[in-house]
């Protein structure tokens, strides 16, 4: 059975037609959107469409040394600087092993406007590496991006070695540094280490198995299984706890999700949506001040992770702090006004506000972004 986010007789209960709410339940609406990739696991294959229409794969694009894929969308204003940097990237490197791939994932459905909004970011940014079109989005789900811009290195054998949500400076700092490393054979720093663990490949199979059966709803239950022997096969991999952690908690275990993220973070104590989802849990337990203080430091952790943003807005709304409210709101959209969710949960947290008309607006807002996004 699914989590259903809304009290009964709620304004969004009222507002959202049937189709919608359906949408809305069977989405990860009241629980955080899940990375489908972590440091060490290799990145899923693609081919996809280059701004001249040729099919273009990571395989023939791929560097020898390194490959980044980033992620960037004409809307978002960090992509373009991320643009830039991209490019600088690869004016310095492209002959030393370094292959960089930009994927925009403006819409779902590329139109010719879409189509000519990239082409004229590009002329205008000088841009030269190679930029593909996500049509669908189907690569960009399958990367479990959740910020855009997003950016992924990988090893001349598609293992994840650093990855970077939104354009935060000290991140872009960091990521320059990482590729100066690699591809000037410089030592390794010492906080660099830990991108040395590769996940046990059983259990990245058994969590994928896992991951696979909750898209089923005849098959959502066996997911459980799946997630418990992918722990047994690999204790440190963080995946398959947070999903077990989100399995209880859309069968209401409040208990037993709380027992999977906090064993979660005793393995990566700054894991973002462990952080979150626990967050979510102690929000719902009404332990107000205890999701604060861990909703705050989901967000230090990641400052690209938006459903730390709107958890921590909807609990500003039941302390009855519009302005907090508001500000996580605002800031969750500086990192991705197309995602719904901040406008379901923004009128979630006005109706604890009981201003219904604020509530109505952000709720027809969600109703519209999905309706595009179809």
């Amino acid at each position: 059975m699914k989590r259903f986010p809304f009290k009964n007789g709620s304004l969004a209960a009222r507002l959202m037609p049937l189709w919608v709410l359906i949408i809305l339940l069977n989405t990860t609406i009241s629980s955080s959107a899940m990375r489908s990739l972590e440091l060490g696991m290799e990145a899923p294959d693609f081919s996809l469409a280059d701004l001249n229409g040729q099919k273009q794969s990571i395989q023939a694009l791929k560097g020898d040394k390194l490959t980044i894929v980033f992620f960037w969308a004409t809307w978002s204003e960090n992509s373009k600087k991320a643009l830039k940097q991209m490019q600088s990237l690869h004016n310095k490197y492209k002959d030393s092993g370094l292959s960089v791939i930009g994927i925009n994932v403006d819409k779902q459905e590329v139109t010719d406007e879409t189509l000519g909004k990239i082409k004229d970011t590009v002329k205008s940014l000088n841009v030269s590496f190679p930029l593909l079109v996500d049509s669908g989005l189907i690569t960009f789900n399958n990367y479990g991006i959740i910020a855009v811009p997003s950016t992924l290195i990988l090893d001349n054998n598609r293992v994840i070695k650093y990855e970077l949500s939104g354009f935060p400076l000290m991140g872009v700092d960091s990521l320059k540094d990482f590729v100066e490393v690699v591809i000037e054979n410089k030592k390794m720093p010492t906080e660099s280490v830990a991108m040395d663990y590769q996940p046990d490949k059983k259990a990245v199979r058994l969590w994928n198995m896992g991951m696979s059966s909750q898209k089923s709803e005849r098959n959502a239950l066996k997911s459980k299984g799946w997630f418990e022997k992918a722990i047994a096969a690999d204790p440190a991999f963080v995946l398959p706890y947070i999903s077990l952690g989100t399995f209880y908690y859309k069968q209401h275990n409040l208990v037993e999700a709380k027992k999977q993220f906090e064993l979660a973070l005793q393995k990566k104590p700054d894991h973002a949506i462990a952080l979150s989802s626990l967050g979510q849990v102690l929000l719902d337990e009404g332990n107000f001040t205890d999701a604060e203080n861990v909703l705050t430091k989901a967000i230090k952790a990641d400052e690209a992770y938006l459903p730390s943003y709107y958890f921590l807005g909807l609990l500003r709304g039941k302390q009855g702090n519009p302005a907090q409210a508001l500000l996580m709101f605002n800031q969750a959209e500086q990192h991705n006004p197309r995602d719904y969710k901040i406008f379901v949960y923004k009128g979630m947290a006005y109706e604890e506000l009981k201003d219904p008309t604020k509530a109505s607006a952000s709720y027809k807002k969600a109703l519209e972004l999905i309706i595009e996004q179809l």
